[in-house]
């Protein structure tokens, strides 16, 4: 057993640590407990995440209280304190704790080209389902190989600590002096909008396919385009629309169906309030 997540081991009850599923790496170590350690202060060392598969019992953090809901992935820095209280009843736990060494999670931070030490902005967010693709396919590994594969394993851990920084939003292009990183998500989000403009899409669609959390691509894209990812969606159909009105005969219905419109209601008020003018004037002009 690793043992760079021995005090965080030690610091849990025989009768909960025999009950709780371990999958320990180099860098990254694993747990999914039955049960809460409650009533017991404790403080990490290492980059500490916690999700929750239901809703957990109140939790203090660095002196302040919070009551997080199901679904959130709670985030904490070497030297931060937490502890859970104690519900009035009885509950089932169903979280997952993931630790990440220190030396490992700043290094994979520098790599991204960012200078300085990770700050959390906040303590907590909503995880994401290509954090759980990460987490898994780190745990498929350890299980059916072990560490036969040194190379496969570091490229898993460093996989899932980089989608825990985007998970846990950590403002990397205001820390970073090169833009690339950001351009890139911007780049390949229009070009997800302008592939699949006709359907559709939602936000968290575009999300999952470029592999960032929804609360920093909306941020990212802003700066970026000047526009929400909303509005640069609605600026692709009336532009295609366009297009097909200037060059086709194709009935208003058609095109509203084509260019991705609710319904020829939505295209025209949304046209008209771009361009100033109906679909149908446009095209007479």
């Amino acid at each position: 057993m690793n043992k760079k997540f021995d005090y965080f081991i030690k610091k849990i009850p025989d009768s909960i640590h025999n009950n709780t599923k371990s999958l320990i790496s180099d860098n990254i170590a694993i747990f999914i407990p039955e049960k809460f350690v409650t009533n017991q202060l404790m403080k990490v060392e290492e980059y500490h995440f916690v999700i929750f598969y239901s809703t957990p019992p109140p939790i203090t953090i660095c002196e302040k209280q919070y009551k997080f809901k199901k679904g959130s992935i709670i985030f904490m820095s070497p030297g931060d304190e937490i502890l859970v209280h104690p519900f009035d009843t009885p509950i089932h736990a169903k979280y997952m704790t993931i630790c990440v060494n220190k030396e490992f999670f700043e290094t994979s931070y520098k790599q991204l080209g960012i200078e300085g030490r990770p700050l959390f902005k906040k303590v907590n967010s909503i995880y994401s389902n290509q954090l759980l693709d990460a987490i898994e396919s780190l745990m498929f590994e350890l299980l059916n190989y072990g560490k036969i594969n040194p190379i496969m394993i570091e490229s898993l851990e460093t996989r899932l600590v980089i989608q825990l920084m985007r998970d846990s939003e950590l403002e990397l292009k205001e820390l970073s002096n090169d833009n690339n990183i950001d351009m890139g998500y911007v780049k390949d989000a229009i070009k997800f909008i302008e592939t699949y403009y006709s359907s559709n899409i939602k936000i968290k669609d575009i999300c999952d396919a470029i592999y960032i959390s929804p609360a920093y691509f909306q941020r990212i894209f802003l700066k970026s385009t000047n526009m929400t990812p909303y509005q640069y969606i609605m600026d692709c159909r009336c532009k295609k629309a366009k297009k097909i009105l200037r060059t086709m005969d194709t009935p208003i219905e058609e095109i509203a169906k084509m260019c991705g419109f609710v319904n020829v209601a939505h295209f025209s008020s949304t046209f008209k309030k771009r361009e100033g003018i109906s679909p149908l004037t446009y095209r007479k002009r």
